[in-house]
């Protein structure tokens, strides 16, 4: 009897709303960004607690980012930003 799998299966919607919730909260609070996720994976739990997110600043689908979300831990790491983007947040 694996409850852990059943639990994990129904949540996992769950986990990816809040962490695409967590990023977007992350990009609006540091970058005063608006940002769309296009795409978003879970990692299995063997491998980490993250869900692995893609995206872009609305209006400008140039500016594409990728980011992990512990969701454990609502943190954010792995930030990866394409050089459009990284001018943008640095107001060249």
């Amino acid at each position: 009897m694996n409850n852990n799998q059943a639990t994990t299966d129904d949540s996992s919607d769950e986990v990816i709303t809040k962490a695409k919730t967590t990023a977007v909260e992350y990009f609006k609070e540091k970058y005063d960004l608006d940002v769309e996720i296009t795409k978003e994976e879970m990692m299995p739990s063997i491998v980490a607690d993250k869900v692995n997110l893609e995206g872009f600043v609305v209006d400008h689908p140039e500016q594409t980012f990728k980011i992990s979300v512990d969701f454990n831990t609502g943190e954010t790491s792995n930030f990866v930003m394409n050089p459009e983007l990284r001018r943008a947040i640095k107001g060249e």
